[in-house]
C-alpha cells in the first residue's frame, strides 16, 4: 500500500496557496488596512476572525490597534489553518481512493 503523505503534502500546499493569493497578498499589499482585504480575511478566515473578537485585546487587534499582529494573525496564521485543512482533505481523500481500491 502506497504511502498516505505526498498527496497529503500536495493538497496541504494547494490549500495554502489559495489562500496566500486570496488572503495573505491582499492583506500585505494593503498594509493591514482597508475594507476589501478586511472582507477576504473575515469571510475565508472565519475561525480566526471569531476567535479574537470573543476578547478585548482580541477586538483590538482586529480593529486597528496593531497592524503586525493583525497582519501576522491572518497571514501567517490563516496559511497555516488552510495547510491543516488540507491535509485533513488529502488523508480523506487518500482513504477514500483506498477504499475503492480495496473493493475493485
Amino acid at each position: 500500500m502506497r504511502s498516505s503523505m505526498p498527496l497529503t503534502i500536495a493538497v496541504a500546499a494547494v490549500f495554502a496557496l489559495l489562500h496566500t493569493v486570496v488572503v495573505a497578498v491582499p492583506v500585505l499589499l494593503s498594509g493591514g488596512s482597508g475594507e476589501a482585504q478586511a472582507f477576504a480575511a473575515a469571510i475565508l478566515d472565519l475561525p480566526i476572525f471569531w476567535l479574537p473578537s470573543l476578547f478585548p485585546a482580541g477586538r483590538a487587534v482586529l480593529y486597528g490597534s496593531s497592524p503586525t499582529v493583525y497582519i501576522l494573525l491572518f497571514c501567517v496564521g490563516g496559511t497555516l489553518m488552510y495547510a491543516a485543512l488540507g491535509a485533513l482533505v488529502g488523508r480523506g481523500v487518500h482513504s477514500v481512493i483506498r477504499v475503492f481500491r480495496a473493493t475493485v
